[in-house]
């Protein structure tokens, strides 16, 4: 709640008739205020909508230049009105028309204001100068957008991961993903998403991240495991804006990391993007020995999504294994391997384990 309401209710409490006559005397301001809004905008729609001929036609700076004479703007809400309308006119402008809007913009001082907004602004305003930014896909803010990523409020920053996903350039792979590692799992599917509309390999941004994330080893790790995230939700959609075999070796690479966090993501990686060589069969297969039931459990499960046949006697012991998930997914693999898998199953509904036969039991009756 703002000063000025805080005093209105004050007022209103301490003289209630005086107080009421404030507060119709508030809103009254208000409603000008609101009305005055509209016509600036209307004012300056207008205005834009006389000068389109023209804009199709800028090519330049200079081109654009007698056209910002057009446009005076006094007052804030006179500014806010320009914005609004450029803005809105550059979604669903044509691609010449949007870059007469973007010099438009800028040449009426906008973008210089926008940074200072996100310098100094108040949160509601930083976003919404982010948004524009984005919006304009303005390349030189790359350094304010970057840094209203790390912002501590979660709202200013997926504002800013969607900006800089617009932009659209390899540089801005490396903050998105720092922005994402705070993120949700719904947050980095949407923007794993926004990666991949930017059509731009992103291969070399996403292997440096993971050869040298930096900082503290609790950050670092979040950081690599949110590229592991991102690769294994690009899955085989993504091959040509990620290469596979990179993505594959990186993983491989992270299999043999102390951190068990990274080893599971590691061998999601590489059930998404799919194994090739006997090396990497090998390398899933030796994760069911793994010495962490975490990492054993996404092994089985990979053994089975990835139909490995010479995982059927490693699948057999692990039915075994004294974690739940471990029995659980290693018997859902050996269905999913077909006859062969089958057979084995019905062996193990011999088995002396009773915790074996229940879980084989679970698995041919479909649960």
């Amino acid at each position: 709640m703002s000063d000025w309401l805080w005093m209105m209710t004050g007022l209103l409490v301490c003289l209630p008739v005086g107080g009421l006559a404030l507060v119709l005397l508030y809103r009254t301001i208000q409603v000008r205020r609101v009305a005055r809004q509209r016509q600036d905008y209307e004012r300056c729609r207008a205005q834009l909508q006389e000068l389109s001929d023209t804009l199709d036609q800028a090519q330049s700076p200079e081109d654009i230049l007698p056209l910002t004479q057009r446009f005076k703007a006094t007052t804030r809400d006179e500014v806010a009105a320009i914005k609004h309308v450029i803005i809105e006119a550059y979604g669903t402008a044509p691609e010449p028309t949007r870059k007469a809007l973007a010099l438009l913009y800028e040449s009426l001082g906008l973008i210089a204001d926008d940074l200072q907004i996100i310098h100094n602004g108040n949160l509601e305003e930083r976003s919404r100068a982010t948004f524009r930014l984005g919006r304009l896909r303005y390349l030189p803010a790359l350094d304010a957008l970057e840094r209203v990523s790390k912002h501590s409020s979660t709202e200013l920053r997926l504002v800013a991961i969607w900006a800089l996903t617009e932009i659209a350039d390899t540089r801005c792979v490396k903050p998105v993903v720092i922005a994402l590692s705070e993120a949700n799992g719904w947050q980095l599917m949407q923007a794993a998403n926004r990666l991949l509309g930017m059509q731009r390999d992103l291969t070399l941004p996403l292997m440096e991240l993971l050869d040298s994330a930096g900082g503290m080893r609790e950050r670092r790790e979040r950081i690599m495991t949110t590229v592991l995230d991102l690769i294994t939700d690009f899955g085989r959609r993504a091959q040509e804006y990620i290469n596979p075999i990179a993505g594959r070796q990186a993983a491989l690479r992270l299999l043999q990391s102390d951190s068990v966090n990274l080893r599971t993501r590691a061998l999601r990686a590489l059930t998404a993007l799919g194994v090739e060589s006997s090396q990497e069969i090998e390398s899933v297969l030796r994760a069911l020995r793994d010495k962490d039931w975490e990492v054993r459990a996404v092994a089985a499960r990979a053994i089975g999504d990835l139909q490995i046949t010479a995982g059927l006697s490693g699948l057999q012991e692990a039915v075994s294994d004294q974690a739940w998930w471990v029995r659980h997914n290693a018997a859902h693999a050996l269905k999913k391997l077909g006859d062969a898998g089958e057979v084995v199953l019905l062996q193990l509904l011999q088995s002396d384990d009773r915790f074996t036969r229940e879980t084989v039991t679970q698995v041919l009756q479909g649960s």
